[in-house]
């Protein structure tokens, strides 16, 4: 049989508590009943708290912004400004499509701050009943963003009629009412407000508890919006990813269907604003200009008749010729005066400060995209003042460029005013000199020339205004939608929330770390031994056994150790009587010394049984009760108590030791320790102690001394000098840690010699494995090999 022997060598002798993984994961797998029994509940757990849990999906849809782009030419008037303007700001697109207000809109078209649900006692889920429930349900007399608080509504189906369990908090308390409905449709009447139900005929009623929950919609649009995530595909791109999340798919692709329209539709009506009022405008013009239209016809009729006029034309003709370019750049000109002074005094009037500005027709394309360019900020400005307050930086921003512009424009039509007017004196110049040559026309013709000239403009201005009314009436009538629908929306199939598999994995992992961390703490604050695990810090000190507890014992007749027995306790004895004879090898060796720290570790337990193992190798062995403050050898072996013994032998009462020895068992003999004395100290300190001891040593081939516990007095160092080997007895989940720390203490300072260790009452699982192999060995050779030896003798 292979012997067992720890030998621990040069280790620290401080307690440097360490984790073993290795030894902690055999711990972990010894106690696997504890973490089957913790994911158990925990995965129970787990499944009732997915139970409890709203799912949630996704649901899509992508849109393309349509983007004006700026002619090159306005691009770099508007940079020369310092404006950096954009006809779409995609960050600024995003945020109205995440408008409180806007997505109010949305809940109120399809009033989503109403939902159906069947209760359910246990508080599982119950999956909203959207378009699908059996009651309609609508708040009467309060707007829905004005509703002021929670109302929750409980139906119950009854034989005279339907229960209402209303519930809602008013002025800090909780009210609870409960009210019967004998018809439908009809109204319930509640102190904060009247509600109109209806049921729905072709949507069964089941046999449960329906509960309607009224909330107010700005309050629920921002949940909505916190569950609502747009992102452009690329950094520069205009297309928008858009994607909810809700409870039932179906509605989260009707809100951004509605989203989508909703968006287009204000978009639209933004864009229509310009040519309203330039339609406004167009109306006002073009009534004016009949009117002066119709008054200059009529000078010219007038005029005729009063100067019997036909046709000044023929006659002049060849004049007139010269001065028709002269007409015609002036008309011109004329024009485009008129139309700016107009534009002037528009703007000028306080009344239109706020006010698109319209374009009929300036010619200028740095002016006409000024213009432009400050209608379409006019429009944003709007835009975010309705949804943010004055403080607001963006709004500060669009307040300072607005104004800026609107200097820039009044500039800009001062220049080209002067211009057209130094443009019209160089051509009076020009024609001053064609005059010169016509000077002889009759006065009357150049006067008819004139009044015919103003006819023309007015013609021409009437014409003009028409043909813009028309193209303003085209543009409000062919407004295309500005967000371009790329994906219907639809949802992902998929559940993104709860994450069923994560969930259970996060309660598989609190399960199995519930009881590894009790077991862990356990062992960490534990400060007794466990095992040969703490043994490990022994300084050149060998373990050279462990002994198993043995049940049913209660301190009278221990003695296990039995020939031919081939019991697990019995090898362990037999181990550790093999190794104690490696420590004796010596001659004249034969002297074993046992002891422990405290009492009731089982030192006189492993001295009786091993004295009793060394005897059955037909060796004399004796064993001395030397631990004469608490003699425990006669509890032990089962023998009366003798009333002379060891302390009778040194007190000088006794002479002959021979007198004091007793047989227990074939060559197992055994010298009691005797009455107590009152110096136990000084009567080891004798010389008779070591003349004693001599004296065995010669007439028995082993000498087994049960001493006194070393931790509590000093007895045991008096016998250390004549004992060959000390064996320390230290007992498991008993002896505390720190007397690894003695041990190591005791020899290095020489006060015991020769020491080993022996860990007594071991756990079963710790010690066992390593004796059943010897243990099956010895039973088939006893029980096989020799029964059929015998055969074959017989």
């Amino acid at each position: 049989m292979q012997e067992n022997i720890h030998t621990n060598r040069a280790v620290n002798t401080e307690e440097n508590p360490e984790i073993d993984l290795k030894q902690l994961i055999f711990i972990f797998l010894n106690k696997w009943y504890w973490f089957a029994l913790s994911v158990a509940v925990m995965l129970f757990a787990g499944y009732f708290y997915l139970k409890m849990q709203t799912p949630a999906y996704e649901a899509k849809t992508s849109v393309l912004i349509k983007q004006e782009q700026n002619a090159p030419e306005e691009m770099f008037l508007l940079q020369d400004m310092g404006l950096n303007m954009g006809k779409n700001n995609i960050d600024n697109e995003i945020g109205t499509f995440k408008s409180p207000d806007m997505v109010a809109k949305i809940v109120n078209l399809l009033e989503l701050h109403t939902t159906y649900r069947y209760a359910n006692k246990y508080h599982f889920y119950t999956p909203e009943l959207y378009k699908c429930s059996p009651l309609y349900v609508r708040w009467e007399d309060v707007e829905p963003d004005k509703i002021p608080t929670p109302v929750t509504l409980t139906f119950t189906q009854k034989k005279d009629g339907l229960s209402v369990d209303a519930e809602y908090v008013a002025n800090g308390e909780t009210i609870d009412k409960t009210l019967m409905m004998e018809t439908l449709p009809g109204y319930l009447q509640l102190p904060i407000g009247r509600f109109y139900i209806a049921r729905q005929d072709s949507i069964k009623f089941e046999d449960k508890p329906l509960e309607v929950r009224i909330s107010n919609a700005m309050a629920v649009s921002r949940g909505i919006i916190g569950r609502l995530n747009i992102t452009t595909s690329t950094k520069l791109s205009s297309q928008l990813d858009i994607t909810m999340r809700t409870e039932i798919r179906k509605k989260g692709e009707d809100f951004l269907a509605a989203l989508v329209t909703e968006y287009n539709k204000e978009a639209a009506e933004d864009k229509n604003k310009v040519a309203f009022n330039t339609a406004v405008f167009i109306e006002e013009r073009l009534k004016n200009i009949a009117d002066e239209l119709g008054n200059v016809e009529y000078q010219v009729e007038a005029f005729r008749k009063e100067n019997q006029v036909t046709d000044i034309p023929t006659q002049v003709g060849s004049y007139l010729s010269k001065t028709e370019g002269y007409d015609t750049k002036r008309l011109e000109i004329e024009t485009q005066l008129n139309l700016i002074t107009y534009i002037e005094n528009y703007i000028a009037k306080s009344e239109n400060k706020n006010k698109l500005i319209p374009n009929l027709g300036i010619k200028d394309p740095g002016l006409v995209s000024v213009i432009n360019n400050y209608n379409e900020l006019l429009i944003n400005r709007e835009r975010v003042q309705s949804s943010s307050t004055e403080t607001n930086p963006a709004l500060k921003s669009l307040n300072s460029q607005v104004k800026n512009m609107h200097e820039s424009i009044r500039a800009s039509l001062a220049n080209e005013k002067n211009a057209s007017q130094i443009a019209l004196g160089n051509l009076e110049k020009e024609n001053t000199l064609t005059s010169i040559k016509i000077k002889n026309i009759p006065t009357v013709s150049r006067q008819y020339t004139d009044i015919v000239r103003q006819q023309e403009v007015k013609s021409n201005l009437f014409v003009y205004l028409l043909q813009k009314r028309e193209e303003t009436n085209l543009t409000q009538a062919g407004v295309a939608p500005k967000a371009k629908l790329i994906a219907r929306p639809y949802s992902i199939g998929n559940q993104v929330e709860p994450k069923r598999a994560m969930i259970l994995f996060i309660f598989f992992l609190i399960g199995s770390a519930i009881p590894a961390t009790v077991i862990f703490l356990k062992g960490y604050f534990q400060t007794r031994i466990e095992g040969m695990k703490d043994m490990v810090n022994l300084k050149d000190i060998s373990v050279i056994g462990d002994v198993i507890k043995v049940d049913n014992l209660n301190g009278h007749g221990s003695l296990v150790v039995k020939p031919n027995d081939d019991s697990v306790v019995n090898e362990m004895f037999r181990t550790l009587r093999n190794n104690l004879l490696f420590m004796l090898s010596e001659k004249d060796q034969n002297a074993v010394l046992v002891t422990s720290t405290i009492a009731k570790e089982g030192k006189t337990f492993i001295a009786t049984n091993l004295a009793r193992s060394l005897s059955l190798m037909d060796k004399r062995v004796i064993l001395l009760g030397a631990d004469i403050r608490n003699p425990q050898l006669s509890n032990v072996l089962s023998i009366p108590k003798r009333e002379n013994g060891f302390s009778s032998y040194l007190a000088g009462i006794v002479q002959d030791h021979n007198e004091l020895i007793e047989q227990v068992e074939p060559n197992f003999f055994v010298l009691q320790t005797g009455p107590i004395p009152p110096n136990p100290n000084e009567l080891l300190s004798k010389r008779r102690t070591g003349d004693l001891i001599s004296l065995l040593k010669k007439e028995f081939d082993y000498v087994v001394i049960d001493t006194a516990p070393v931790g509590v007095v000093s007895d045991t160092f008096l016998l250390s000098k004549y004992a060959d080997a000390s064996i320390y007895v230290v007992r498991e989940n008993y002896s505390e840690k720190d007397t690894v720390s003695f041990i190591n203490n005791m020899v290095h300072d020489k006060r015991l010699k020769n020491v080993a260790v022996v860990l007594n009452q071991a756990t079963a699982q710790n010690a066992q494995g390593r004796y059943k192999y010897g243990y099956k060995y010895s039973y088939r050779y006893r029980y096989g090999y020799a029964q059929g030896y015998s055969k074959r003798v017989n």
